[in-house]
């Protein structure tokens, strides 16, 4: 930097700079200069100094750090770096690592310089590129200089200051690659790595250590076992002999960022083989406890933080490991003493690692001890160890405490933090029903959350109670009227308020000598006017039923018929509808009770989502390994061979799983039957696993629905053919299935492509959808035509915008070749092309062009046939059907685009991502006459296609054949393909032919069979319906095989495995990669595809297509209808 001072020019710049009085004098002092440098650089002329060039990439530098934009000199920068001087060298470094980024074009001008830099021999020079490497390289860098950083890391003769940063810039390198592409090989990187940790120099021991902790993050250590030992050596030089330098000492301990990064990444590795590593492992462990020990009141905050750094890595290290006993002891003891400890960080990290050990169920018991320390952390002033009191709480809950626990943390709730009260009830609701002695105890705990944090109650709190109080009829009288109980003290929040409604609904009755209809009736409704939609529709049905349970009481029917009267004539349709039906059902209550308002069916014995919900809130460090405690993992393998878990909880006495599924559809206090006969019930086959899970139905033209008409009510499947019903196993069931009632009821008569698509099978119905259909509503359906469905299919589906001419079968995609054609090729005589049969394609327009090419013909190009006899002008029509031709080439490569008497356009297509060539075969077919004027152009303007076509020739003399290429390139997603304007004459007579180019979204798709679960998954759930989510109902003809499923979505590119993201064999999964954009700015969006077919039924599917884009997912859905619809 002493040689920077001497630049005069510079100084006087900054002096200027610092002397200007306001921010507008200052960006004028910026403005000259930049013209000045701008002109000095532009200057071809006269070639600038090194001298003058480091001068001006000073000042641009300086420019840049007040915060004005500096667009230009980043090519003189990058100039610099090849100098052979260190100071100019410096500055190109620093100028390139300040005024670009990764991705920046001008970083490739000096990967050479940098390249040379690396292999030379000038130590300073090796420094300058690696600190520059690994501060800006990107992926194209790592490629390129991996090779060059790893034989500085390797070498002998270098010092350990350059390996150093070696081994830190090739960590930055692998972490800029992609997961699956390894820039080092553990075959051949595990040795060298495993003769790097025997270096003595701390500094690069650590550096190296932080190396293989990067690649273990990455790959979880497979391949690098070798390295295992020579860390544990490297931990007792550490921990016993203390080898380090005064330099690496810190407050007496021996390099504790070492030893805490050995720790860590001892962590990706299994417990070592043999009785001798173990016990050296097991001792060094030991000695590290012994010497923590000693941490006192006296030690200095620098000291206590740099031994429990150490302590708590050890401690994560005896979880990863299936370590002794006596120290998983030893790290409750000492985990056990930091809880009351005054720093806030310490008591954190001691909250944080119990939370882990409580997963053991040997080291349970020794944690209960400090249950009421931990309950007193959840009082302090920090939320974060609040929040990891609670955790704790909740991980060390067990059937024998867990009553005294849960009541804890309902009276804690009401001082809780607002920023905790949604966690805290969720856990306090997950306990209660883990662990609950009896459904009554359950529902006592469910009504304080909800009196007391309703806010924070989720909806799948209170469907869980009545789910389990429908289930379990010893409890409904008590439901009933604890429910009554907390009404009358006033609560009345939304949440409750929907479950008063469905349990006194339902179970009212069971209480009315003690507590009458009426007073239940006026309970509820007093609370009626604040309510949301929803609701208070919920709480219509719930009159409706209280009335039925009591009809002879007059009172209450007055002021209920006044309810239904006044609703009957409100602007929101839902409570319109409602009121008018139950208005006509309450004329006539003991026909309505006999046959359209049945009781709510038993629910399947299945555990909630809460679980799943929790887990969802927690995440990971980059390089910190997610350990699940061996010990632990041990226990739950044995619980899931067949060991009952310890309380057993409320899923368990009812019969459900032992593990968390999705969340159960809201309950409808009202069932109702239809008018019209229902067909018998039929007990339902083994119901699919939704492994997709959560959808509702759409109509064709997108919309939800949520927003469609309330279709009939289905009949309700008896118990016993309920109980008959095998249910599917699958592993991922727990996770992606949505229970539904046991009793899963079969479509309405006159809708059967709504057999079997019950929300067991497809996910649960929309919220705002009612679950049944009133009379009223059938009969109106069955007078417009409409026929019935299950709650969540509305009574039609119409195909959207693309199907109504898509629908011709799939031909298959014929691998077509070029044979060279390119652009427009010279005119050639008919009589070489060979003798096609003409009938044949005017009988059948859509045949393909596959077979054998005849003599004479060009390398695959379509054969024209035509015929010899001359014809007359006024003749002239259009042959074949043009849409049915257009439709074909849409599933084919080559083909008859357009047919009429004297002109016949054959097409051979292919396409390369986002590009597409079209090569057109333009025949005239007549024998005597030319056709003139010949011309085919775009017919108007197309944002979302770059159409480019080639000039035809102005005149096609009689029997001659042309060849031309339509250049496409697709931009963005489309919904209809671009459109051109054929114009010829042939005597007399002009011919102006408007033709649809067979362009579809899916032709500029790349299939991706080979998409990870988790990510497809992922991605499939984050869009939650139209227009990103497009769905629709399909009922064929005739059955469709799953194998002609298959092969069609290939045909539409899609990429996908039978049975790999869909474990049922009824459904097909995949996903492609839909190309966009010009060449080098190409855009790659997944389109996700899944149809699904009735097991009971093969007419009937169901196609769902998921997308970033609302053309792109519609488009593909009304392709995808269209073939499965065309299939003969």
């Amino acid at each position: 930097m002493a040689k920077t001072q001497t630049i005069r020019g510079l100084q006087v710049f900054i002096s200027d700079i610092r002397a200007c009085q306001n921010r507008e004098q200052e960006t004028k002092r910026v403005d000259k200069e930049l013209a000045k440098i701008r002109g000095k650089f532009g200057d071809d002329k006269k070639t600038l100094t090194a001298y003058d060039r480091k001068k001006y990439v000073w000042k641009l530098l300086y420019i840049y750090m007040l915060g004005f934009d500096v667009e230009f000199g980043h090519k003189q920068a990058c100039d610099l770096i090849p100098s052979a001087k260190y100071s100019e060298k410096q500055v190109g470094y620093m100028a390139c690592s300040i005024l670009m980024n990764e991705k920046d074009e001008f970083l490739r001008l000096a990967i050479n310089g940098i390249r040379n830099d690396l292999i030379s021999r000038n130590e300073a020079f090796q420094s300058l590129a690696l600190t520059f490497v690994a501060n800006i390289a990107g992926q194209e860098m790592a490629e390129a200089l991996t090779p060059d950083v790893l034989k500085l890391l390797q070498s002998g003769t270098s010092r350990p200051v350059v390996r150093k940063k070696a081994a830190l810039c090739l960590l930055r390198l692998m972490r800029k690659t992609p997961a699956d592409a390894q820039l080092v090989s553990a075959d051949t990187f595990a040795p060298v790595m495993a003769q790097l940790l025997e270096e003595r120099d701390v500094g690069l021991l650590l550096s190296c250590v932080t190396l293989l902790l990067g690649i273990c993050a990455r790959t979880g250590g497979a391949g690098y076992e070798q390295c295992q030992a020579k860390l544990m050596r490297v931990l007792e030089r550490l921990v016993y002999l203390r080898e380090v330098t005064a330099d690496y000492t810190y407050y007496g301990i021996a390099s504790p960022w070492l030893q805490a990064k050995v720790l860590r990444t001892l962590q990706y590795f299994p417990l070592p083989e043999g009785t001798q590593a173990q016990r050296q492992l097991h001792d060094t462990l030991v000695a590290i406890f012994n010497l923590c020990s000693e941490i006192t009141k006296s030690s200095t905050i620098n000291k206590s933080n740099a031994q429990h750094a150490i302590l708590f890595e050890a401690i994560s290290l005896i979880l990863a490991l299936d370590c002794s006993r006596d120290l998983l002891a030893s790290s409750v003891t000492s985990l056990g003493r930091f809880l009351s400890v005054k720093e806030p960080n310490i008591r954190y990290l001691a909250l944080e690692n119990l939370t882990r050990l409580a997963l053991v169920p040997e080291v349970l018991d020794s944690i209960r001890p400090h249950q009421s320390t931990i309950l007193a952390n959840l009082r302090d002033p920090d939320v974060s160890i609040r929040r990891r009191a609670l955790d704790l709480l909740f991980s060390m809950c067990d059937g024998g405490a867990a009553v005294e626990v849960v009541e804890e943390l309902v009276t804690y709730l009401t001082v809780a933090d607002f920023s905790m009260r949604e966690e805290l009830v969720l856990k306090i609701a997950i306990l209660a029903e883990k662990f609950a002695p009896n459904v009554e105890w359950y529902v006592d705990v469910v009504l304080a959350l909800l009196e007391r944090a309703g806010d924070f109650c989720g909806e799948d709190i209170w469907h869980r109670v009545v789910q389990l109080v429908t289930n379990n009829e010893a409890s409904q009288a008590y439901a009933a009227g604890c429910v009554v109980e907390v009404l009358r003290r006033g609560a009345s929040h939304e949440a409750l308020m929907c479950m008063a409604g469905c349990v006194l609904g339902e179970y009212g009755k069971l209480v009315q000598a003690s507590v009458p209809n009426l007073e239940q009736f006026r309970l509820l409704h007093e609370r009626f006017p604040t309510l949301s939609i929803p609701t208070k529709g919920l709480l219509l049905s719930a009159y409706l039923k209280m009335l039925l349970h009591e009809p002879g009481n007059t009172a209450l029917q007055a002021e209920v018929v006044a309810v239904f009267s006044r609703y009957s004539r409100q602007l929101d349709p839902e409570l319109q509808q409602r009121s008018t039906e139950y208005l006509v059902l309450a004329q006539d209550p003991a026909k309505a009770a006999a046959s359209y308002v049945l009781p709510m069916p038993k629910w399947e014995g299945r555990e909630s989502a809460l679980l799943k919900r929790l887990a969802a809130t927690e995440g990971a460090d980059a390089d910190t390994a997610d350990v699940v405690p061996a010990v632990a993992a041990s226990a739950a393998d044995e619980a899931a061979l067949g060991a009952a878990p310890a309380g057993g909880g409320l899923s368990m006495a009812l019969g459900g799983s032992a593990e968390p599924a999705a969340a159960a559809a809201e309950p409808e206090p009202v069932t109702a039957a239809p008018v019209a006969a229902a067909p018998p019930a039929v007990a339902p086959k083994a119901q699919e696993i939704d492994l997709l899970g959560g959808d509702d139905f759409v109509y064709g033209n997108g919309t939800p629905a949520a927003a469609a008409p309330a279709a009939a009510a289905p009949a309700a499947v008896t118990p016993a053919a309920a109980a008959a019903a095998p249910r599917a196993i699958d592993p991922l069931e727990e996770l992606f299935s949505t229970p539904a009632p046991a009793a899963a009821p079969p479509a309405a008569a006159g809708h059967p492509a709504a057999a079997g698509f019950t929300g067991a099978v497809f996910g649960t119905p929309a919220a705002a959808v009612p679950s049944v259909m009133s009379p009223l509503a059938a009969a109106a359906a069955a007078a417009a035509g409409h026929t019935g469905g299950s709650g969540s299919i509305p009574y039609s589906m119409h195909a959207g915008p693309m199907a109504a001419h898509l629908g011709l079968a799939p031909s298959g995609l014929s691998a077509a070749s070029w044979g060279g054609v390119s652009g427009l090729a010279a005119a050639g005589s008919m009589d070489s092309i060979g003798s096609a049969a003409f009938d044949a394609h005017a009988q059948h327009p859509a045949a393909g062009f596959g077979g054998a090419a005849a003599a004479g013909s060009g390398g695959g190009a379509p054969q024209l046939g035509f015929e010899d006899a001359a014809f007359a002008v006024d003749d002239w029509r259009v042959m074949g059907d043009v849409q049915q031709l257009h439709r074909a080439l849409l599933t084919k490569e080559q083909g008859i685009l357009y047919e009429d008497t004297y002109l016949q356009v054959g097409l051979q297509s292919r396409y390369s991502r986002s590009n597409g060539e079209l090569l057109l075969f333009l025949g005239n077919k007549h024998a005597t006459s030319s056709l003139s004027g010949l011309a085919l152009l775009l017919s108007g303007p197309s944002p979302a296609v770059q159409v480019a076509i080639a000039q035809l020739p102005p005149q096609l003399a009689p029997k001659q054949q042309v060849q031309a290429v339509v250049h496409v390139t697709c931009l963005h997603s489309f919904l209809e393909a671009p459109r051109v304007q054929l114009r010829y004459s042939c005597g007399a007579r002009q011919v102006v032919q408007e033709l649809l180019l067979p362009l579809a979204p899916h032709k500029f798709m790349l299939p991706e069979p080979h998409i990870a679960k988790e990510a497809f998954f992922d991605k499939w759930k984050s869009y939650q319906g139209p227009p990103l989510k497009m769905q629709q109902m399909l009922e064929r003809a005739t059955p469709l095989s799953i194998d002609a499923t298959l092969l069609l979505l290939r045909g539409l590119n899609f990429g996908l495995e039978h049975l790999y993201l869909d474990p049922s064999p009824n459904n097909e999964a995949g996903a492609a990669y839909f190309i966009c954009g010009q060449p080098g700015a190409e855009q790659a969006l997944l389109c996700q595809c899944r149809v699904e077919g009735n097991p009971q039924n093969r007419m009937q599917f169901r196609v769902t297509v998921a997308a970033p884009d609302a053309a792109l997912a519609s488009s593909v859905k009304d392709m995808i209808v269209a073939q499965i619809m065309a299939v003969p």
